[in-house]
């Protein structure tokens, strides 16, 4: 299944995002990778810090300037606290991605969870009627787009499409997501794109939970209060890692520390030909390669850092959410197909899709017409799947 997404986009046309992966193994693979890699980041300011240490040089040398040298003892000591900077910022920016990085399988795991268990509790009572198939069917499709809207939240930022935006919100969870603006002017409550984005995921939650209530009433043997806590309980857990993800966004890295680090960092850096004008026993082409070094390894922590802050995005190195969504998608169409048949699996996958055209069976909102399944559309292999780039070539 493949799901809309700004990087589907005609308004964006950049490549999809990451992670990016590779063999530890093969070291020269890893050293000579470009995709991922920093060191289009990280040549500019390389380059910058060369060309000023041979313009200093040749001042000196040519026009008998002298320059104010820094002090190799004093810049042994920046070193010392800029590197424990770097160290710490580095560190810190990877918790925030691993952090990122729970949640969203939270978020992911609950997907699958949700509806498995809503399937067996379901069937164990030998609930396979019409009515059944149906609530089983709302059950996912409620699921899928708490996922959906959580994934367009984490991309909005670059995207700018508001979660209730997006195309596989219809009918009742379209009507029912949609900001009432008015209200909101009524009632003095801020709003927005952005604000009114991070609301939908709790209102379809709510519907989320509505249908799992409602087994007693639409089920024929409804399931005991124990399958049904649990499977609010899930929806618990599924709203904590749209929380997780939230409060992140929501509460970047102190600003101080970023601003410590950055201006200590640079200051080191760019005062490095200064240390090695100093250096009698050198020799230009020397310096000009410590400092490469020297700055590669400072400035590229410091940009490495800065990508990991916000894993959503389009940088080849971030998390690709809308193409991990689509997988846990394809485990509930499958899900559904196991326990319903081709054509509610089918039915799902019509709702989900991103460009709805034809109509749907009335009777059931959800079923297309035979004719109009989408049962005769031809498999897409996952290689030619534009979300490979998500996953490792092994499963391809």
């Amino acid at each position: 299944m493949t799901w809309s997404s700004h990087k589907n986009d005609e308004r964006n046309t950049r490549t999809p995002t990451g992670p990016v992966f590779y063999n530890s193994k093969n070291k020269l693979s890893v050293l000579f990778q470009c995709h991922g890699s920093i060191w289009p980041k990280v040549f500019p300011w390389c380059f910058a810090n060369i060309v000023f240490m041979i313009v200093l040089t040749l001042l000196e040398s040519n026009y008998n300037v002298n320059f104010i040298g820094e002090s190799p003892l004093g810049h042994k000591f920046l070193g010392l606290i800029v590197s424990f900077l770097i160290v710490y910022r580095v560190s810190s920016a990877l918790s925030r991605y691993l952090l990122y990085q729970n949640h969203l399988t939270t978020l992911l795991m609950q997907t699958r969870e949700l509806v498995q268990k809503a399937i067996v509790f379901s069937r164990r009572n030998k609930n396979n009627d019409q009515a059944a198939k149906e609530w089983r069917s709302e059950i996912a499709y409620r699921c899928l787009l708490v996922t959906r809207t959580t994934a367009a939240i984490a991309e909005y930022p670059v995207s700018k499409i508001a979660a209730y935006e997006i195309p596989e919100l219809s009918a009742q969870e379209l009507e029912f997501c949609t900001p009432d603006h008015a209200f909101m002017r009524h009632a003095e409550i801020p709003y927005g794109k952005g604000l009114d984005s991070f609301r939908v995921p709790l209102k379809v939650a709510q519907l989320l939970r509505e249908t799992i209530c409602s087994q007693e009433e639409r089920l024929t043997h409804p399931m005991i209060i124990h399958q049904e806590m649990s499977l609010l309980a899930s929806v618990d857990q599924f709203l904590n890692g749209y929380y997780g993800i939230r409060s992140l966004m929501m509460t970047p890295v102190p600003f101080p520390l970023i601003q410590m680090a950055h201006t200590m960092g640079l200051l080191y850096v760019y005062t490095l030909p200064l240390v090695f004008l100093k250096d009698t026993n050198g020799n230009l082409i020397e310096d000009c390669f410590n400092i490469f070094m020297l700055t590669y390894g400072f400035v590229g922590l410091i940009l490495v850092s800065e990508e990991l802050d916000d894993p959503f995005g389009d940088d080849a190195n971030d998390l690709d959410v809308t193409a991990y969504a689509g997988f846990a998608a394809d485990d509930v169409v499958i899900m559904i197909h196991d326990a319903d048949g081709v054509q509610w699996a089918d039915a799902l996958r019509y709702k989900m899709n991103e460009n709805v055209s034809k109509p749907i069976n009335e009777t059931t909102g959800l079923l297309p017409t035979s004719s109009e399944g989408l049962t005769k559309n031809k498999s897409i292999h996952l290689s030619n799947r534009q979300s490979r780039q998500s996953i490792p070539d092994w499963m391809l």
